[in-house]
């Protein structure tokens, strides 16, 4: 180990992996069968395996947004895709201000992870995915990460700093339509490949043709390839820095479009898949919003295809994540090669699920369910820090890592910050809390705000009054809606109020607008 390691020893490192629409039953260690993911299987068999992690949002930029301030969608400001994750630095002119420039003490600013572990004296990096600001943001935003400014733009040059991070590399897009410094950079070192993915003449036709298709991008050419690449060319400058790192790695898979590389496609097309869940029913039947999505009346992310698709598609995440598998292996092993892997706490998760043809749906909606709010989390910590157990059975909200990882590392947590730290209950010194997801529909009858418990999953829409209950353990796939059943009137009447007290407490509607009076 060098001398710089020994030196950095007293503040452990931090490497998250972060991916994109993966369920949690997505892999060997989770229950799928069919998975081929032995790497990370492995990770979760050394440290400790959550089987009860919650996102606080369905979809992309809200869950993000809590992963990263530890705040709920309804604190951070961030309640839809399409929405900024608040910062003073992207406020340029204001209409309402007859387009003077608005006074950034104007905007509430929302601290991030990385800004903690930055202000403690970690170096802060992210590779991939982040998804803070709008990707189909107009030129006047200014966004990073807008498509736009990246066509228009030479922007390879730039690298940050942003939302706290040191140093930026980014993917922005899914399947082939990336930009950011990946789509740069494929377009570099490999041009033919790219031209082909311009083309698109391979693509074919049908309802297939965006979605579900081997992709001409080789693994070598990959995203989750290059994201490797560029971590472990990162971890080997790190060995030789005296500070900790902070290290976010973003894989956009497996997020539709099911493109994995056609080799890998090849290799998973003869592979069974798991069982699709039939759709929830029950004495509550399901809340008119919901209903609406499963007969094909409001559509939203979500949409309805045949099961040849769905088997396809399931068969092609299999082999996405396959591939990301593939890079964490490489990852951990530069990680051990170098003497950091003792002192680096790993973190693997994502930020939401995918129907993936449960209950007849594909892709994503703003309602709350086990499919999509359900989804990996493992964390090893070294031993030095903190004897852990190997699994934890208790709900998890992603708000909770922000606070968990400030506390194995000595940083401290930002005011605000409504998640707390899963240590305590780990080591048997405190006892497990609900957690919430909050989803603001596009129309406001469907908005709904959900409690998990160890047990339970209860979701109520203010609107129309109506209710989820679902028992986890004789209901683990929510096909049996139990609101309103009279045998289980005191538990619904407890989560109720126990829902109206959290939404209450986290209720911060002041952040991320901006007040010049």
């Amino acid at each position: 180990m060098k001398s710089s390691a020994v030196i950095r020893s007293k503040r452990p490192n931090v490497l998250i992996i972060h991916t994109d629409q993966q369920r949690y039953d997505s892999l060997g260690c989770t229950g799928n069968l069919h998975a081929i993911t032995p790497h990370i299987d492995k990770l979760a068999a050394e440290g400790t395996l959550f089987h009860r992690h919650v996102t606080a949002h369905p979809v992309c930029m809200p869950s993000r947004a809590s992963f990263f301030t530890g705040r709920y969608p309804n604190a951070s400001g961030v309640y839809a895709n399409g929405v900024a994750l608040p910062r003073k630095t992207h406020v340029t002119a204001h209409p309402m201000n007859a387009g003077a420039q608005v006074q950034a003490e104007a905007i509430s600013h929302v601290p991030t992870m990385p800004d903690a572990f930055s202000e403690a004296g970690y170096r802060t990096a992210a590779i991939g995915k982040l998804h803070f600001t709008c990707t189909n943001g107009p030129r006047s935003s200014r966004f990073e990460e807008s498509r736009i400014r990246w066509s228009e733009e030479d922007m390879s040059a730039w690298s940050g700093p942003y939302y706290g991070f040191d140093q930026v590399e980014l993917t922005i897009g899914h399947g082939e339509d990336y930009t950011g410094h990946y789509g740069s950079w494929l377009r570099k070192t490999y041009p033919e490949v790219a031209e082909k993915v311009r083309s698109g003449s391979f693509r074919g036709s049908g309802p297939a043709k965006w979605t579900l298709y081997p992709s001409v991008v080789p693994v070598e050419a990959h995203s989750s390839t290059w994201i490797a690449d560029r971590a472990i060319a990162y971890l080997n400058s790190a060995a030789d820095q005296v500070e900790p790192f902070f290290l976010f790695l973003g894989f956009p898979d497996p997020h539709f479009p099911f493109t994995p590389p056609a080799e890998l496609a090849e290799r998973f097309q003869d592979r069974g898949t798991m069982a699709y869940q039939e759709r929830a029913a029950g004495t509550g039947g399901v809340p008119s919003p919901v209903r609406k999505l499963y007969e094909g009346d409001k559509l939203q992310n979500a949409v309805r295809y045949g099961d040849g698709f769905v088997h396809k598609a399931r068969q092609f995440t299999d082999a996405m994540i396959h591939l990301i598998d593939i890079s964490v292996g490489r990852i951990r092993e530069t990680l051990q090669h170098l003497g950091l892997d003792e002192n680096t706490i790993i973190v693997y998760t994502s930020d939401h699920g995918d129907y993936l043809g449960d209950y007849g749906l594909v892709f994503k909606a703003n309602y709350g369910s086990k499919t999509l709010n359900h989804v990996p989390f493992m964390m090893k910590v070294p031993k030095k820090l903190a004897e852990l157990p190997k699994e934890c059975h208790a709900a998890m909200s992603n708000t909770d890592v922000m606070p968990t990882l400030c506390q194995l590392a000595g940083v401290p947590v930002p005011d605000g910050v409504q998640g707390r730290s899963v240590v305590p209950l780990l080591l048997g010194e405190a006892e497990s809390w609900p957690v919430q997801v909050t989803c603001y529909d596009d129309d406001p009858s469907g908005h709904n705000f959900s409690l998990w418990n160890d047990r339970y999953r209860y979701t109520w829409y203010p609107a129309t009054g109506e209710r989820e209950l679902y028992d986890h353990v004789s209901d683990p796939y929510e096909t049996d809606n139990i609101a309103g059943m009279p045998s289980i009137a005191d538990v619904e009447r407890n989560l109720h109020a126990a829902l109206l007290e959290q939404h209450c407490l986290t209720d911060r509607p002041s952040l991320g607008k901006s007040a010049q009076w």
